[in-house]
């Protein structure tokens, strides 16, 4: 499997990863570090590129990546320039990784579901264009907009591996039974999450089930919300505002 079901072409994944990181790089030139970036992460501009800087060596580890052994020795305190400069040099070596292998190649990854380079592919472009927008906004700049189909894949990702799979790994559970249902154009999704675990399942097709509670609208919309980037009036809702609530509050400690 290629871990995502919205078509999003290998190599047109690599082209969109190296255009978000391109963005959120510029994104740095009129920002202080300490900025805080007014997202659910909790983490100021600084912060977020030494976390993305980390991932990516981290990534290049779990490919076994000759560039893995090459840490970057960071000052005791070091500025912005320092911090977007090395995410941009490690983004580089990931991407060279990236083009070199082909996304069905056998690697590790933390999902059951998948241990292929794509995995690592997915992931990192949807890290890159989250923190992006919280770098845009950080600096006052208006978000590029988010491609809907990377957006809608975006969603399928934090549903399927984070809330679906992280949860259970995490073993954090509902304190009650509820059902929410996901839409974005063409897209549906059907939770469910009880005391005993949590599941997903998505159809192109029209949901049949009738859900406690329903969110949709926009992708990036919706994908930013799940994130917790967005409030809930930038998302459309109806039914029961627990199971809303809950929904919300499990997705933010499967992805913190």
């Amino acid at each position: 499997m290629n871990g995502t079901d919205v078509g999003l072409e290998h190599g047109r994944m690599l082209d969109l990863l190296g255009s978000e990181a391109q963005l959120l790089t510029a994104a740095t030139h009129d920002v202080h570090a300490d900025a805080p970036v007014f997202s659910a992460s909790g983490r100021t501009v600084g912060q977020t590129l030494r976390h993305l800087g980390d991932l990516c060596e981290d990534v290049l580890s779990w490919l076994g990546s000759s560039e893995a052994g090459r840490r970057w020795d960071l000052s005791d305190e070091p500025d912005l320039r320092e911090l977007t400069n090395r995410f941009a040099v490690r983004m580089a070596d990931l991407l060279a990784e990236f083009v070199s292998r082909p996304p069905d190649d056998p690697c590790p990854t933390w999902w059951p579901e998948q241990h292929t380079v794509a995995f690592w592919v997915r992931r990192m472009l949807h890290a890159t264009t989250v923190h992006r927008a919280d770098v845009q906004t950080a600096a006052g700049i208006e978000h590029t907009p988010i491609d809907p189909e990377v957006a809608t894949d975006g969603v399928d990702e934090v549903l399927r591996v984070w809330f679906g799979y992280r949860l259970h790994s995490l073993q954090i559970t509902a304190t009650r039974p509820c059902s929410v249902g996901v839409h974005v154009p063409g897209r549906n999704w059907l939770i469910t999450a009880d005391p005993s675990g949590a599941a997903v399942t998505s159809s192109k097709d029209v949901a049949t089930t009738t859900p406690d509670a329903v969110v949709g609208g926009d992708p990036s919309a919706v994908y930013l919300w799940m994130w917790g980037r967005l409030p809930n009036r930038a998302v459309e809702t109806s039914g029961d505002p627990d199971a809303i609530a809950q929904f919300w509050g499990l997705l933010q400690l499967a992805t913190r």
